[in-house]
């Protein structure tokens, strides 16, 4: 559980995260935990960081953050307090006391070690006394003799044998003298009162124990014949009937407990463990580590009220780009520079939406807003979120607020922005040693627009002669991914920021889209288009306007 007992709040961008939304994830959570005190907001990511996001990282100092494959709720969610249990050698006394006293109708058993042993509940105790009905013979049970000494308040007057436990057939010696040696055999156990005869015989006879009730004293000729033989003595202060019921109780734990029990982790999801709970006869699940420790124990009770992870997402608001299971969490907030997508929530909540070049520009703007100073490292990460999703401020998306925030934030990073954003771009244009399949990956999202799903993935070079090589591979990828993942089209938009003023384009599936969009001619799978496009403000909005004019021209 998290620090503090604070509930984790998940800063968290869209899948195949590229600078803009791990930066801004890690920049929001900084100014959350500075200025909401409720929640520990911490920054993820939905997929593996790009290689630029890997030298923004290094180059400011800042850990990646930790990925997240999904938002369901998991066991770590759950409000668990520390768990009762009982031990394996603890008596059934001992466990009825406990159970009584914390008002609990099972418990997980635990072995000396701290391992997970067992699940005992109130049904065994039950079963167990009814079964102490015909208690004769502690063979198949034997009493450990500490444990027999605290449950009768009793005390030992020898044990010369060095008795450890008790494991022999029980007797009372309520009958006649000749009757009783006649069926106590060697190792047996016998119940006696202040009898001195029988107990020297019995003695004699090779009992194990005399357990002698109501403290009666046991006189010096006795105790010494019980030395000489190893005979345990043990005073009861009971009666024989009381003696009886508590030595039954003197079992250990072990002996009534089940050894197979429901188990769940700490990351197993809440439907899991549900399920586990229903299908199980005690109506409970134990949590336990990779060592099978025990952490926590869950019961039907503590899934009484809703369990959901809490996130603020960033950097988009589309079903089809969140990561799995957003639809399961709890979304308290959304920062955003995108179209408005698809996510819908219960409860209201701040959504604040800019169009802006940059996610990192909003985030930057409200740090401002509220005088919350910003570390360098995190004004480096802003300004790299800002400088990649702008191509250097030059896409059609840039806006003067993003400049302003740029050469702010640069200053505060200790960097010179023309020089680092020289940097960035050589450290995010490297294609080479990568597969069709890793470069189309990079910076890959999704989009549903007009009844249509399409893939479009975008990325810089500085020699096109890279991409010409590689055209065909790259078409067979966007193929395979059409293909596999049943889209109308997918699209893969290549820019020189440097020497070019067009976009390269090369598309599968329903070119018609794109032709009818841009007014060009998709020849072999490619086109080129005349200006560089942003693909939230200029490619989507113009595919959406030809989708909603229909197929025909």
């Amino acid at each position: 559980m998290p620090d503090d007992n604070k509930k984790i709040v998940y800063v968290i961008g869209h899948k195949n995260p590229d600078t803009d939304s791990v930066c801004s994830a890690i920049g929001y959570a900084h100014f959350k935990n500075v200025t909401d005190k409720r929640y520990l907001f911490s920054p993820a990511r939905a997929g593996k960081i790009n290689e630029e996001t890997k030298f923004v990282l290094s180059r400011f100092g800042v850990a990646a953050p930790n990925e997240i494959e999904s938002l369901a709720a998991t066991v770590s969610d759950l409000d668990m307090k520390r768990p009762v249990s009982a031990g394996v050698r603890d008596s059934v006394q001992a466990l009825m006391l406990l159970m009584k006293e914390k008002n609990v109708r099972s418990l997980p058993v635990i072995d000396d070690e701290g391992r997970l042993a067992g699940m005992v509940g109130l049904k065994d105790v039950a079963m167990h006394y009814m079964d102490s009905v015909g208690f004769t013979d502690l063979s198949k049970a034997p009493i450990d003799l500490n444990i027999l000494v605290r449950t009768l308040e009793g005390r030992v007057i020898t044990n010369s044998g060095k008795i450890q436990s008790l494991s022999g057939r029980i007797h009372i010696a309520s009958m006649q003298k000749g009757t009783i040696l006649n069926r106590v055999r060697p190792g047996d156990i016998v119940i006696v009162g202040d009898q001195h005869d029988i107990q020297s015989e019995l003695i004699e006879a090779g009992c194990s124990a005399l357990i002698v009730v109501n403290n009666m004293q046991v006189n010096n000729d006795v105790v010494a014949e019980a030395e000489k033989k190893g005979t345990l003595i043990l005073l009861s202060p009971h009666h024989t009937f009381s003696t009886v019921q508590l030595m039954t109780l003197s079992v250990p734990v072990e002996a009534i407990m089940h050894k197979e029990s429901p188990t769940v982790g700490l990351f197993t999801q809440i439907s899991d463990l549900r399920k586990k709970v229903v299908e199980s006869e005690y109506r409970s699940a134990v949590v336990i580590d990779s060592d099978e420790r025990l952490i926590g124990f869950i019961t039907r009770t503590d899934l009484l009220k809703p369990v959901r992870k809490m996130a603020v997402l960033v950097d988009h608001n589309e079903l089809s780009q969140a990561v799995d299971n957003i639809e399961e969490a709890e979304i308290i907030e959304i920062i955003d520079h995108h179209r408005v997508g698809d996510i819908s929530t219960v409860a209201p909540i701040f959504v604040y939406n800019d169009p802006v070049g940059s996610t990192c520009t909003v985030v930057a703007g409200v740090m401002f807003l509220y005088q919350v100073k910003v570390p360098a490292e995190i004004a480096g990460l802003l300004l790299s979120g800002i400088l990649s999703d702008t191509l250097l401020l030059t896409l059609s998306t840039t806006t003067e607020r993003d400049r302003e925030a740029a050469k702010k934030l640069a200053e505060l990073a200790g960097v010179a922005l023309e020089d680092y954003g020289r940097e960035l771009l050589q450290a995010s244009i490297n294609v080479q040693g990568k597969t069709a399949s890793e470069l189309i990956a990079a910076d890959f999202k999704e989009f549903l627009i007009g009844g249509k799903k399409l893939g479009v993935s975008q990325m810089m070079v500085l020699d096109c002669n890279d991409i010409d090589q590689r055209e065909e591979d790259l078409l067979d990828e966007l193929e395979r991914l059409r293909v596999v993942s049943g889209y109308d089209m997918t699209v893969l938009l290549v820019t020189n920021p440097v020497s070019s003023s067009h976009e390269r384009v090369l598309v599968k599936g329903e070119t018609w889209m794109i032709e009818k969009a841009f007014n060009v001619t998709v020849e072999d799978g490619s086109c080129i288009l005349p200006r560089v496009m942003s693909r939230k403000k200029d490619f989507i909005p113009a595919i959406g306007q030809a989708l909603s004019m229909g197929r025909g021209h």
